[in-house]
């Protein structure tokens, strides 16, 4: 059961000149609930869940901090592994998939990973930071800062309540040997996932993933194309590639330059990928249909304005469009949890999948052409996914402590 929560107080996190993460200095929070979110800068989708119950819990009155747990050590450390998890992800999806596999086939609730052998070497630090800062509770969106807080659990070095958040449609290699207090999952469906590989059933809410508030306004089509000087294209088709810009983005334009309409365009998205964005420049500098976008704060302005978008099936990023409504064709996976996105997404009709490029161009210029398909998709997307699963996430983490709070009043 979650502990109660103390007061609060939390520190600014800094670098220091030797590049180590400064352990935070004091500072006040009057009887705020202090949450520490930890996440890891293996691309962006589990900062974005980070952000958005960060977001949730400062509405209701939380005070947060966000924090990459590597950077305890040194922010090189933290950015060699975002960099190594990226490279391989992008550059070797089959040796990253196959990773994965063998992660599935090993994976069990009672032993030590490879994962928790790993990351176990920064819980004297982490234990340090938490205690320092005063924290009442803490939570994880990605296994890495899991496996150190269970570690930390299992050593007798945390004493406040650890919460994990799901950021994929499926139980991932490991996450069943971490032992935060509640898990957030996407669904009930994932969560029997979670209770297939041991994890206890009482543990388990099933309150979607989080999305930050921006992505559940609603923008006229047409306002969003005029924000984004589209005026006078009838039809758009958008192609993501996440954060990294992975996916066979190139190939994906190239078939659909080949088949679209003369009314019809096709934005890349390119996320931080600059090598990415180059290149299709360079390959299509002819095509008048095509808008190459860099690195962008507008992508969910993107997915309002298009008809149709392309996307690897990242978890964040098929959630976000999901919410909005926005007809979704899934293309090539990062092999491992993306392939399950996908197969999740597909076979409860709210997005199509098509993992070879012509395939992918196909189902997007058929889905722009039928608009009782749109419908039927939107209608599918609002009844599956949970819009508010950010303040749901809050709300349970707040109640939790409370109610303990009150069973040790009454129960010294």
């Amino acid at each position: 059961m979650p502990m109660s929560f103390g007061i609060a107080r939390t520190r600014a996190a800094g670098a220091t000149a030797d590049g180590k993460t400064a352990v935070p200095a004091g500072n006040k929070r009057g009887n705020k609930v202090n949450v520490l979110i930890l996440s890891c800068s293996t691309g962006q989708g589990h900062n974005a869940a980070a952000e958005a119950v960060r977001e949730a819990l400062m509405m209701r009155g939380a005070h947060c901090v966000v924090l990459d747990h590597i950077t305890l050590r040194s922010e090189r450390a933290a950015k060699n592994v975002g960099a190594v998890y990226i490279r391989t992800a992008v550059l070797m999806p089959h040796a990253f998939g196959a990773t994965y596999r063998l992660g599935d086939r090993i994976s069990h609730n009672y032993g030590h990973s490879p994962v928790y052998l790993a990351n176990r070497k920064y819980a004297a630090l982490l234990a340090e930071y938490i205690a320092d800062g005063a924290y009442d509770a803490v939570v994880a969106t990605h296994l890495y800062p899991a496996e150190t807080l269970t570690c930390m659990r299992r050593r007798g070095m945390l004493d406040i309540p650890f919460y994990a958040v799901m950021t994929d449609y499926t139980c991932s290699p490991f996450w069943e040997e971490t032992r935060p207090d509640l898990y957030f999952t996407p669904s009930e469906a994932v969560s029997e996932m979670f209770v297939e590989k041991g994890v206890p059933a009482e543990k388990l809410y099933a309150t979607g993933i989080p999305v930050k508030s921006a992505a559940l306004e609603r923008v006229d089509k047409q306002d969003a194309k005029a924000v984004l000087e589209l005026e006078g294209h009838t039809h758009l088709i958008a192609v993501m590639g996440g954060s990294m810009g992975g996916g066979r983005i190139i190939a994906i334009v190239r078939q659909l330059l080949k088949r679209i309409p003369d009314d019809t365009s096709v934005a890349a998205l390119c996320g931080s990928n600059k090598r990415l964005a180059k290149r299709l420049n360079r390959c299509f500098s002819g095509s008048k249909r095509l808008r190459v976008v860099g690195y962008t704060d507008k992508a969910l302005l993107w997915m309002q304005a298009c008809d149709v978008l392309l996307t690897k099936p990242g978890g964040i990023t098929s959630t976000e469009a999901a919410v909005g409504g926005v007809p979704l064709v899934l293309t090539a996976p990062i092999p491992g949890c993306e392939t399950k996105n996908a197969a999740y997404f597909e076979a409860r009709g709210i997005a199509r999948r098509a993992f070879r490029p012509a395939d992918a161009a196909n189902e997007a210029i058929a889905l722009v052409n039928n608009e009782l398909a749109q419908y039927l998709m939107r209608s599918r997307q609002k009844r599956t996914i949970k819009r508010f699963a950010a303040d749901d996430i809050a709300k349970r983490i707040l109640e939790a402590g409370e109610a303990y709070h009150r069973d040790e009043r009454i129960h010294p």
